[in-house]
């Protein structure tokens, strides 16, 4: 599992739409296919995916007119929002800001650093939580 920041929701929706996660780096070396992306949007949501194929060199032009060279396809990409997902996004910062410490904490979000198997665990138990339930999917 890898734990991600965006924003804005106008981003988040480009992922939701395109079923895919980019960055002007190359910062997927060693993302691997089945892994769970969580992607905190701002203080307001989150953004869920699996990594569903190799990471590729791309021409896509997503957030801001920025060329996002590098991309990662993503599948069963779901969105949380509202009180759901405002919840969601701060018990992932908890448990991420808990197993790492206030220094790493920042490190494992901007390069999605693989996570080990406690935080993940407890991150699972969040997103399968009966309030979780309510979020609205988009599949590709």
């Amino acid at each position: 599992m890898r734990v991600v920041t965006l924003d804005s929701w106008r981003k988040a929706r480009v992922i939701v739409a395109d079923g895919v996660w980019g960055s002007p780096r190359n910062r997927f070396l060693d993302w691997a296919v089945g892994e769970t992306v969580v992607v905190l949007v701002a203080r307001d949501g989150v953004v869920t995916g699996d990594v569903s194929g190799p990471r590729h060199k791309s021409d896509l032009t997503a957030w801001d007119n920025d060329v996002y060279e590098w991309t990662v396809p993503l599948a069963g990409v779901a969105l949380i929002e509202g009180m759901v997902g405002q919840r969601l996004n701060a018990g992932v910062r908890a448990v991420v800001r808990r197993s790492y410490g206030e220094q790493v904490y920042f490190r494992v979000l901007l390069h999605g650093m693989k996570l080990g198997d406690e935080p993940e665990g407890r991150i699972r138990e969040l997103l399968q939580s009966p309030a979780s339930a309510g979020q609205s999917e988009n599949t590709h």
